[in-house]
């Protein structure tokens, strides 16, 4: 199978491209130098990659629009920029690899077949998830009160996943009062109010298109911006949601209220794993004995992992709460309030923010024990990106 790229940029550059390219397993189905054509050229050449030679606004906004509404279809960009902030602009558009302008063309041929290579063994095992369930994890962080730091694991652990070269999305179902819009410091524009406004039951192209972008890759749908919206919005519209995002996403992170109700019904029962955050203090232990005790009814009692955002100080044991609570502890996240509060008014991830806090040390082993591996893993992930390549050479 060939594989079909297409040349967006200047007419001069692409016919360099065009001769560079020569390749039995290689075929440029066109030139589009017009970015406004390029998702009607797609349709017409089913394009696999579109291989962008510049990083103009109108090049980045075709890139959003390719990840948006082509997502079968792949961007990447060359490009001779190799300041991070640039770097990071490029991401946030959705694309996931970028090569430098200037690459030896069987050094770029070899790269262009690879990342073909990996897209299409994505997608095959993803669509192959009803079989194979465990090829998509649906991770659901729930907590039986406020203020615990449910959506601080989950905003960060979807970042620290990403980190790991998965493709995330983050789904915020605290309809109500939710606020991951503001910890990844995201523009509340578009949010799961207006996908079910426009489409009663939503699909994946859709759904898609009301994604907002963070700069580390995390997908987000954001939770209404008033607060009465969230009341519209029913179980099975959030449970279609989940399902139409499997195919593209190998997680998908659920932020969900702290209440047991019809939504929280759903994604407990959709959810690979069930992130149970509590404290260590009397009042939240207590709750969450009764919480525990409604999920442990109405899901797998092997999904659920029990999470400790707490310092264990030495007068309540982890023995102890695994005793009250008739569960082991899962993982302990340390407290630390400076670095958690600074980040929110950042608006930036602690993992971020504060990469060597405990509280972000906790959270990386959080995300480990979730995707499997271990810390060498982790340190080695953005050595394989290709953005690290295009930085070393």
């Amino acid at each position: 199978m060939k594989v079909k790229v297409l040349l967006l940029g200047s007419e001069s550059e692409c016919q360099r491209l065009r001769i560079y390219l020569r390749d039995d397993e290689i075929s440029v189905v066109g030139i589009v130098s017009d970015e406004n054509r390029v998702l009607e050229e797609i349709s017409k050449t089913a394009a696999d990659l579109i291989l962008v030679t510049n990083t103009s606004p109108m090049s980045l906004r075709a890139c959003q629009q390719i990840y948006l509404l082509r997502p079968r279809s792949v961007p990447v960009v060359l490009t001779q920029e190799n300041d991070l902030d640039a770097l990071q602009k490029i991401i946030e558009t959705g694309v996931h690899y970028i090569l430098p302008a200037q690459m030896e063309p069987a050094a770029l041929i070899s790269e262009l077949k690879g990342i073909f290579t990996n897209e299409v063994n994505r997608i095959l095992s993803l669509e192959n998830s009803s079989a194979s369930p465990s090829k998509s994890k649906v991770v659901l962080v729930f907590g039986t009160k406020g203020g615990i730091g449910k959506s601080t694991v989950a905003v960060n652990l979807a970042v620290k996943l990403a980190q790991r070269q998965n493709r995330v999305v983050i789904l915020d179902y605290s309809f109500q009062f939710g606020c991951v819009g503001t910890m990844l410091g995201l523009s509340n524009r578009s949010t799961i109010s207006e996908l079910v406004q426009e489409q009663v039951s939503p699909n994946a192209d859709l759904t898609r298109q009301f994604l907002a972008l963070h700069s580390s890759g995390v997908s987000a749908l954001l939770a209404p911006n008033s607060p009465e919206d969230g009341a519209a919005i029913t179980a099975r519209q959030a449970e279609q949601i989940i399902s139409v995002l499997r195919v593209y996403y190998d997680y998908i992170i659920i932020d969900s209220a702290p209440v047991l109700n019809d939504i929280t019904t759903v994604c407990l029962d959709c959810a690979s794993v069930i992130v149970f955050i509590t404290k260590c203090d009397i009042a939240s232990l207590r709750n969450a004995k009764k919480g525990l005790a409604i999920v442990e009814a109405l899901a797998d009692s092997e999904k659920i992992k029990l999470v400790v955002c707490d310092d264990l100080n030495g007068q309540i044991r982890e023995s102890d709460i695994a005793r009250v609570l008739s569960r082991p502890i899962w993982q302990v996240i340390p407290h630390d309030y400076r670095a958690a509060t600074e980040a929110v008014n950042l608006g930036k991830p602690v993992v971020e923010s504060y990469p060597m806090s405990k509280l972000s040390k906790g959270l990386e082993q959080l995300a480990l024990k979730i995707d499997g591996g271990n810390l060498m893993d982790l340190k080695g992930a953005k050595k394989n990106s290709l953005i690290y390549k295009y930085k070393r050479r």
